[in-house]
């Protein structure tokens, strides 16, 4: 699987990888919906099979109420809109890290048969991530 590692791991990377038989995920860092779509189909557009599975990958640290102070929205408030061009685009799994998904977001993407792997970086984590419905856990 590549990492989801914004600019490094974009459309061309993303989809030799799933060409070579893994599964090519890009970082999603900062774009708005319109960008995310293109990137997407870019990378449709370079697989060999147009059936083979890809990833999105998204920062997700929590903000507002409780969080520190210092966090920051990377979806700029557009959540809602990148996971209707995730779940539009049909990709076969979401990744996110930095934080856990809300609970909307696990809802939408479940319902829509996507399952969802959360990046940790402490054990603490993985009980957030865990109670939040996320699919996978990966240790980073």
């Amino acid at each position: 699987m590549l990492a989801g590692m914004n600019v490094a791991a974009g459309p061309k990377l993303a989809a030799a990888v799933t060409n070579a038989g893994g599964i090519g995920v890009i970082g999603g860092l900062g774009y708005k919906p319109d960008i995310l779509r293109r990137q997407i189909r870019e990378i449709k557009d370079q697989l060999n099979d147009k059936n083979t599975p890809f990833g999105v990958d998204l920062l997700l640290p929590q903000v507002g109420g409780n969080a520190r102070k210092t966090n920051y929205d990377y979806t700029k408030g557009q959540l809602p809109e990148l996971l209707d061009v995730i779940i539009d685009e049909k990709a076969a799994i979401f990744v996110c890290a930095v934080g856990v998904p809300p609970k909307f977001a696990v809802e939408k993407l479940h319902k829509a048969g996507i399952p969802i792997m959360n990046m940790v970086g402490h054990p603490k984590h993985v009980t957030k991530a865990l109670e939040a419905g996320v699919d996978i856990i990966c240790a980073q």
